[in-house]
């Protein structure tokens, strides 16, 4: 069983670069990543994040 961790975007302080490097880092350390994004609140906000999970062989 694979256990998801998620890095979000609080602040809006992680800009698009900021994500992009963020998961070649932990690609790299030999995750996979998902950057993804969901909507907050009635307004229609967007608010992005980084998954991040080890894959296990089966």
């Amino acid at each position: 069983m694979e256990k998801r961790q998620r890095i979000n975007n609080l602040l809006g302080k992680l800009n698009d670069d900021d994500r992009s490097t963020l998961s070649c880092l932990l690609i790299k350390a030999g995750y996979a990543v998902k950057i993804g994004k969901e909507k907050v609140g009635s307004k229609g906000k967007i608010a992005y994040y980084v998954e991040y999970w080890e894959e296990t062989e089966e």
